[in-house]
């Protein structure tokens, strides 16, 4: 009887063994996978970064291109209701920051294949309503940048919202 007892005990001992080194794999597997999804995010936010920052670059309207100065602002801006969708394939061909609405582009990386959309609109005319599109014309134009990879769990969405200063 006592080499039977022997025997259980050993078999007890490798069961709890085995549990605890399920229950620690399974912990480890679960950081390690909240550690890719963290890298998927911060790369996601990097790529909708980047294109904010590129449209703080070109000028705010067609209508100011080459430092010009519209005589009657905002109503000289483009149209308010139909800022047009961008025909531009690449980021360097935007030339003006409504040209972003409707820009889209896709960026491979080591952490995968990632969709970039930008949308841009009027925002309220007024300094206390920035929060709500407007069909009208404003000095204040928002660009939304919408990331999206098929490891993230919710798309990545940027805004900035741009205002229109004369300097002259």
């Amino acid at each position: 009887m006592i080499g039977y007892t022997e025997v259980l005990q050993t078999m007890g001992a490798m069961i709890i063994f085995a549990l605890i080194m399920t229950t620690s794999n399974r912990h480890m597997l679960g950081n390690i996978e909240r550690k890719v999804n963290s890298e998927v995010e911060v790369h996601a936010v990097t790529l909708a970064q980047d294109i904010i920052e590129y449209s703080k670059q070109v000028p705010f309207d067609a209508a100011t291109t080459g430092g010009a100065v519209p005589e009657n602002i905002p109503d000289d801006f483009v149209s308010g209701s139909s800022i047009p969708t961008s025909t531009a394939s690449k980021l360097e061909n935007i030339q003006y920051f409504e040209q972003f609405n409707g820009f889209s582009r896709s960026v491979n990386t080591s952490l995968g294949e990632y969709t970039i959309r930008t949308d841009v609109s009027y925002m309220g005319p007024d300094f206390s309503n920035l929060d709500q599109p407007t069909g009208s014309k404003s000095i204040y134009k928002r660009i939304k940048v919408t990331v999206s990879n098929p490891s993230l769990a919710h798309d990545v969405v940027l805004s900035y919202t741009r205002t229109y200063i004369n300097s002259d």
